[in-house]
């Protein structure tokens, strides 16, 4: 892979350098590397469900078209981008406590991004990369004017991974539930960028302000309630500090007042991403990777169950 990474360093940049490696979780590699002299981080693919080109042009978007601090990007490709070291970035095994004050921190920056975005969309849905290496921070969605219909997208995308590995029914019955009730995204708001995983590894905060938002690889264009949610699962525990998080949010932009009837709407959602992440980072043995997806399998349709 490194060899792969000097290609395309080779190809846009006078100097290069390999420095060392970052992250080595499928489906991507990241180093730092050297750039015209400037450090810097490189991310690349290393296979199909990989998003590191997309990513890299919605960082630039998020630079070009907000205040919310993200890593400059230098250089972006159909499968990896070069951005700059940032010195507030959290740092790649670093220990993050999800508290209070990161939370109410963390809550007022994700809303920064969705109301400084909101209006630079051409609809819901996953970000698409252009057929040209145009500007870095030209991104385009797949332009859905319906939440319900790019929420269906979404859940097709992962299928290919469920049934490869003997879970399409629980995707088809995700679909089916989608399709057989057309309203139930009434009311959930208008497409923004959402960053689709703002945990404190991804979202630094100092002096209770967000320093640095990096890693955009879950990026979609959604309601910004499915950020929210998306953010508040893997992040908070039962007593974690969920009302810390929505106030600060809240302090910038309003939610919905029924956002909270589509949490589990969301959960849904959120659980068939989580399904494919788990066989496609391969972090686990496979006893241990099956006992996980019979849990998802579980909770999904206790879920679907609860929602029908």
């Amino acid at each position: 892979m490194r060899e792969e990474i000097r290609d395309r360093l080779d190809a846009e940049f006078d100097s290069y350098g390999v420095v060392a490696q970052l992250h080595d979780v499928p489906p991507h590699e990241v180093y730092e590397v050297t750039v015209d002299g400037d450090r810097a981080v490189c991310k690349l693919d290393t296979g199909p469900t990989g998003s590191a080109g997309m990513e890299g042009r919605v960082t630039a978007f998020v630079g070009e078209k907000t205040t919310v601090p993200v890593p400059a990007v230098f250089d972006c490709g159909r499968d990896y981008y070069v951005a700059a070291w940032h010195p507030d970035a959290p740092e790649p095994e670093g220990e993050f406590d999800p508290d209070e004050r990161w939370a109410t921190a963390a809550g007022r920056g994700m809303a920064q991004l969705h109301e400084e975005t909101a209006h630079h969309l051409d609809g819901y849905g996953q970000f698409q990369l252009p057929d040209d290496k145009s500007d870095c921070g030209s991104i385009a969605t797949t332009g859905h004017q319906e939440w319900h219909a790019a929420a269906l997208d979404y859940v097709r995308h992962y299928r290919p991974t469920l049934e490869q590995y003997g879970h399409a029914d629980i995707a088809d019955d995700v679909i089916g539930f989608l399709q057989g009730h057309p309203d139930v995204f009434a009311g959930a708001g208008e497409p923004v960028c959402c960053h689709g995983w703002a945990t404190p590894e991804h979202v630094a905060v100092q002096d209770g302000e967000v320093a640095c938002l990096v890693d955009f690889e879950h990026a979609i264009a959604a309601p910004g309630e499915f950020d929210y949610w998306r953010t508040v699962m893997p992040a908070f525990g039962p007593d974690g500090p969920v009302e810390a998080f929505r106030t600060g949010y809240e302090s910038v932009r309003s939610l919905s007042d029924d956002f909270a009837d589509r949490q589990q709407l969301y959960v849904v959602l959120h659980l068939v991403y989580f399904f494919e992440s788990l066989y496609v980072q391969n972090q686990h043995t496979p006893v241990e990777t099956d006992e996980i997806a019979q849990r998802l399998r579980s909770n999904i349709t206790d879920t679907l169950n609860t929602l029908r």
